[in-house]
């Protein structure tokens, strides 16, 4: 037999060929090869997150380095990817969101149960309704290709924690791959010179439900335009189903009219109260920190 040699880090790029809900990014390996991959990814999952995933879990999965700030990028056997930053920086100066479609890692494990729907002090019924009926009847919805738009003109309002814990929802609940971008990355990912856009790009095109986060953020233009309408087009005929957060409303999107057409079409519009959520939850984190400080 044809002997090769293949280091560690490469073969943990790859998942193992058949493990995972995922595809795409996967290869065969021989019995020492699976061993050494193990070996490696636990190394570096130690003290995360994953560290205790199952030998089943970790085959499914793949991490690989981030080239400009340390840490690695972690694709879990579900499709989700996130950052975990060099222990030697802060998350901030990582630029997790520089390049790459993730999940922000501290809403990784969040369920609908986590939301902090009583610190709005807001009636918020409605809402709270409308996320529950989404999750429990998504089955139906996504035959349609239905999806939501989470939108609130305040900073830190929810909109993305909520995007995220609707999507680890339907994680648990349903078979389907799963993605978030952030809409600025998404352009990132299409300018030429990035390394692997056609394999990110291709998943968020491909995947059963994707978040595309901050829409709206974007500057306009032909070409910013062109990155959107081709996803949103190939999701929308596909009935794929996209999850929107934004800060305007979808009518006041500044956006090509066919864009907003398919985006209005297949979401259903939900407010979030206009308070600064964020805000307040840090505020209490750290009234609490001083409390019980010794």
């Amino acid at each position: 037999m044809e002997s090769r040699q293949i280091t560690a880090e490469e073969l943990a790029k790859f998942r193992i060929k058949g493990k995972g809900s995922i595809n795409y990014w996967n290869m065969e390996l021989r019995t020492g090869e699976i061993l050494e991959r193990r070996s490696y990814m636990r190394r570096i999952l130690k003290d995360t997150p994953f560290a205790n995933k199952s030998n089943d879990e970790l085959d499914g999965m793949r991490i690989w380095p981030e080239r400009f700030n340390g840490g690695y990028f972690v694709e879990d056997e579900k499709g989700y990817e996130f950052l975990l930053p060099s222990k030697k920086i802060t998350e901030e100066e990582t630029g997790f969101r520089r390049e790459r479609a993730m999940m922000p890692v501290e809403f990784m494990n969040l369920m609908g149960k986590d939301f902090k729907w009583d610190k709005y002090d807001k009636d918020t019924e409605s809402q709270r309704e409308m996320v529950n009926n989404f999750i429990t009847k998504y089955k139906s919805l996504s035959e349609k290709g239905m999806g939501l738009y989470i939108f609130s003109r305040t900073k830190g309002s929810g909109k993305t924690m909520l995007s995220c814990c609707i999507l680890n929802e339907l994680s648990k609940r349903y078979i389907g791959s799963v993605k978030f971008v952030n809409a600025l990355d998404l352009l990132e990912m299409t300018k030429k010179g990035y390394r692997q856009e056609e394999t990110d790009v291709e998943s968020l095109h491909m995947c059963r439900v994707l978040v595309i986060d901050d829409i709206g953020v974007q500057l306009d233009g032909e070409w910013v335009n062109t990155v959107f309408y081709r996803l949103i087009n190939e999701r929308y005929g596909s009935r794929k189903v996209t999850i929107y957060t934004s800060n305007i409303a979808i009518h006041d999107l500044k956006m090509d009219d066919r864009i907003i057409d398919r985006i209005e079409s297949t979401g259903f519009e939900l407010h979030l109260p206009e308070v600064p959520l964020r805000s307040i939850m840090r505020k209490e984190e750290k009234d609490k920190l001083m409390k019980n400080a010794p």
